[in-house]
């Protein structure tokens, strides 16, 4: 049972903007960075797993999906601008188990070597298999007008995040006609861009955004006291959305406001289910209806945050459970902790420090949000939340599982360890086996993308 917290306060939110724009939180004339917020290293979980090839010669697969309807197929999203979709049942070969199914590389921007642009997220409508819509979420040219900008007036922006709903035709196909833009957002900068879809129990579409990039969430294109905090009209940035894709009562009328999302009736803001994120890469609901998100930190925390109608995560007044100093003159730190403090704000329910990889501290450290197991063949994942961590391309990415009272504990991987990989993303078929996606170079070059299959080790 998740305890249900009460959102932000208008009173409370005014107060802790004011400090915002006041420097830090605590209005402090100087804070110190804390060098080790969290002591210690990670523990690791009383048992291991082992890793099974489903998928190889990917460049970047970054999340995958299940189609109603189609349990023995695995989606996957290669961020280079491609799905596969990939046959997870045992008659599968190597050479028929993954076919093409969508490509839309023509449609996105120039990518660069480290990008974090791309094809990011996708998602299958829960009535699939009767009307066949599915959604993508990517990153395209500022061509066409935005529906929300942050853009101060002359400054072009890096890009735009592009929703689109495809349909596929009785065959099972993806008819290219049939592409509908939802919604145009435009990005300041090249980076956090989050991008995971997710449908929740209601039917209604999630819509994961990064605070627009950059460093500290300041900037060209970002609000005064930084976008994730801001609910200014135009301003869904460091948010997640809630939408009804078969709508119509959004101001551009192409999908619909559910009446029951947080901040109706506030200019600009109808769309907003959450806020306060700075990077909500990767996200998932539960088997309970939880949503699930990884969180990915600046420089200190990667947090794992339980999502509910209008929580405020706290970036930028926090990182994790920790204050935040956004400096000004340098890159932002933390500084103290502060549990539950300030009023209003909703700590993660798990998080994690960047001393506690692989061979720390180390640089490019990202949380990567996974599922809750609910498959058979690992009895001591049953019902934990399993994710990782990217950490660059170092090849020392990491397994995580959530133990007793949310504990982060490294998922120990049979012959890889260090896992020899960078994390890019997790995903789970329809019988609730989980998998991982990662590629050895942790970039968008080479042919080195898997998709492995978490499995019990083999009999001693």
């Amino acid at each position: 049972m998740i305890r249900k917290r009460n959102a932000i306060r208008p009173f409370h939110r005014a107060v802790l903007l004011t400090a915002l724009a006041c420097g830090t939180p605590a209005a402090l004339a100087q804070n110190t960075r804390l060098p080790d917020p969290i002591p210690g290293t990670l523990p690791t979980a009383p048992f291991s797993v082992t890793l099974r090839p489903l998928l190889k010669g990917l460049v970047s697969p970054v999340a995958g999906a299940v189609a109603p309807g189609q349990p023995g197929k695995l989606y996957i999203v290669d961020q280079v601008g491609i799905v596969w979709q990939a046959a997870v049942d045992a008659s599968a070969t190597e050479k028929n188990r993954a076919t093409p199914f969508l490509d839309v590389r023509n449609r996105l921007v120039t990518l660069g070597a480290r990008d974090e642009r791309g094809l990011l997220g996708l998602a299958f409508h829960p009535d699939f298999a009767s009307n066949g819509r599915f959604y993508t979420y990517t990153s395209e040219p500022a061509t066409a007008a935005p529906d929300f900008s942050t853009q101060p007036a002359g400054v072009a922006p890096n890009h735009q995040s592009v929703l689109t709903e495809w349909r596929v035709t009785t065959a099972g196909a993806v008819d290219p006609a049939s592409a509908r833009v939802l919604m145009r957002i435009d990005q300041p900068q090249s980076n956090h861009n989050a991008g995971a879809l997710a449908f929740g129990p209601d039917k209604l579409l999630y819509v994961a955004l990064g605070d627009g990039g950059a460093g500290d969430d300041q900037g060209p294109g970002h609000a005064p006291e930084g976008n994730a905090q801001s609910l200014a009209p135009g301003n869904v940035l460091g948010k997640i959305l809630r939408i009804d894709p078969l709508g119509s009562n959004a101001a551009n009328g192409a999908y619909g406001i559910p009446a029951d999302n947080p901040f109706v009736g506030k200019p600009g803001a109808d769309e907003i289910y959450a806020y306060g994120l700075r990077n909500p890469f990767r996200m998932s609901f539960g088997p309970d209806g939880t949503l699930w998100a990884g969180d990915v930190g600046q420089g200190a925390i990667e947090e794992v945050n339980h999502i509910i109608a209008g929580g405020n995560y706290g970036w930028r007044i926090k990182e994790g459970s920790f204050l935040f100093d956004a400096n000004g003159t340098g890159p932002g730190f933390v500084y103290a902790h502060s549990p539950n403090s300030p009023l209003g704000l909703l700590d993660p329910v798990a998080e994690y420090d960047h001393a506690d990889g692989v061979g720390a501290p180390v640089l490019r450290q990202a949380v990567i949000g996974g599922y809750v197991y609910t498959g058979t063949s690992i009895g001591g994942l049953q019902g934990q939340y399993v994710f990782g961590d990217y950490i660059g391309s170092t090849g020392s990415g990491m397994l995580l599982t959530l133990g007793p009272r949310n504990v982060v504990q490294r998922l120990a991987v049979q012959r890889r360890d260090p896992l020899g990989m960078a994390v890019l993303g997790m995903a789970q078929d329809a019988s609730g086996e989980l998998y991982v996606l990662a590629s050895e170079n942790g970039s968008l070059t080479g042919t080195t993308g898997v998709v492995l299959r978490i499995a019990p080790p083999p009999p001693l």
